[in-house]
């Protein structure tokens, strides 16, 4: 898996959320693509899967970049600017299967560690398909 560091700006998306635990997140993941990906990607070919906690609950929110407007019934959320730790998930390795490598291996590999104050976590999948996670980490902790 390959990873580096990487500062992004703070963007927008928009899109449809769902409540889910980690023990339902790949069926759910699957209801949000089955029933949106082609709205979304008549927005951009490039979509985002943004997730949170609320609640004790885990919250998937995939989305499309929305930089000026949100699009009738969909739901925008920013993506705060920040330093994040990125991975691309090698074809074939199950996305579930690739957060918990990253996260497993982001602080040996990197030598950073997860902002603990920061609320989103990020997968993007480029106009290719290929899936980019990406985990907030300290700025304090990042090497220019």
């Amino acid at each position: 898996m390959e990873m580096r560091l990487e500062e992004k700006n703070a963007f927008y998306v928009s899109g449809y959320s769902m409540e889910t635990t980690e023990a339902t997140l790949e069926k759910d993941v699957l209801i949000l693509r089955e029933k949106y990906e082609a709205k979304l990607r008549s927005i951009s070919n490039s979509l985002y899967f943004v997730s949170w906690e609320k609640d004790d609950k885990m919250i998937y929110h995939f989305s499309a970049p929305t930089p000026n407007a949100t699009p009738d019934g969909m739901t925008r959320v920013e993506v705060s600017a920040g330093n994040f730790a990125i991975a691309t998930v090698p074809e074939g390795v199950p996305t579930l299967t690739a957060w918990h490598q990253f996260f497993e291996t982001m602080t040996a590999t990197l030598g950073v560690n997860i902002d603990m104050e920061a609320t989103h976590y990020v997968e993007h999948f480029d106009e290719n398909g290929v899936c980019e996670l990406w985990i907030p980490v300290s700025a304090s902790e990042v090497k220019s």
